[in-house]
């Protein structure tokens, strides 16, 4: 029984990130709400369960900032960065998963 809910804890979380990410994909450019619609699908998320989004500008492998221009005059790759983490606490304290452990998720998405 432990084993099964720390795998569904861990696909629940899994599903809140992809739905950011299929908005992400689809154009979403507010991300406090893409934010906002990945903990709201996030099904049976643990109280310390959380999502944060945020954005990377890169000029080849260098980071930069959103102002940054790359050489050309060309303007730097945009990526959003999705991760979710939350402490999953066993429904039973038996056997190899007695003890509550942390579970995460993170996604990459390339938007430009």
């Amino acid at each position: 029984m432990d084993g099964w809910s720390y795998v569904t804890s861990s696909l629940s979380m899994r599903a809140g990130v992809k739905t950011a990410a299929n908005l992400i994909m689809a154009g979403s450019t507010n991300d406090t709400a893409t934010q906002a619609v990945a903990i709201a699908s996030w099904e049976k998320r643990p109280a310390d369960g959380q999502v944060a989004l945020s954005r990377i500008y890169m000029c080849g492998t260098t980071v930069v900032d959103a102002s940054t221009l790359c050489s050309g005059p060309k303007a730097p790759s945009v990526f959003v960065q999705i991760q979710a983490s939350a402490t999953w606490e066993p429904p039973v304290t038996f056997g190899v998963f007695s003890a509550s452990s942390t579970i995460g998720h993170l996604e990459v998405i390339r938007v430009r």
